[in-house]
């Protein structure tokens, strides 16, 4: 009976993974061979050709995209999205190869202008590019806002939050809120 449902399941994410795909090239985004999602993720704008997934990605359920205006989402090769993970931006969000983002993470390259004389929903956006390196591991309920760079072979851990002001260095473990170094990878 397991290997029936694991056969189901297996079905089920490539089906999904097929109908992202032809979504996704017919708004003329680029999508790499052999994506993969439990269910298909939230557009909260309909994509223009602003996205390109790499080969082998596979995104989890509950994945929400909110990439508009001049924003662009480029995913490289075997990147792993977890479930209910929220990736929003007016500007460039790039993911490196290899690199993971756990549950319920938050990458917002964008955010309102915060003027005291008018509401801010009324407010234009701004905002800067996130640079995610290769081999990268997110934790899980971590936020990551706009101007962040993670060199390749970071790890981040869970319920951290980085910012642009974060000093962090290629292979290092940080964690925390404010992000702390906590050692490097061995």
């Amino acid at each position: 009976m397991t290997k029936i449902f694991t056969l189901i399941l297996a079905f089920r994410y490539r089906l999904n993974g097929m109908l992202l795909t032809v979504y996704l090239l017919a708004t003329e985004c680029k999508v790499g061979r052999n994506l993969k999602c439990l269910r298909l993720p939230v557009f909260r704008d309909i994509p223009k050709g602003n996205i390109s997934i790499g080969d082998h990605v596979v995104l989890g359920k509950g994945v929400s995209f909110e990439i508009s205006g001049n924003g662009r989402l480029e995913l490289g090769d075997q990147v792993v999205i977890g479930d209910g993970v929220k990736i929003s931006s007016t500007h460039l969000i790039r993911i490196g190869n290899w690199s993971g983002i756990a549950e319920n993470s938050s990458i917002r390259g964008s955010l309102h202008k915060m003027l005291k004389d008018q509401y801010y929903m009324k407010q234009p956006s701004t905002g800067s590019d996130i640079t995610v390196g290769e081999d990268v591991l997110i934790g899980a309920n971590v936020v990551i806002l706009g101007g962040v760079y993670l060199p390749d072979g970071v790890v981040v851990g869970a319920q951290s939050l980085v910012n642009r002001h974060d000093k962090v260095h290629a292979y290092g473990i940080f964690a925390g809120s404010p992000l702390k170094h906590i050692r490097d990878r061995q």
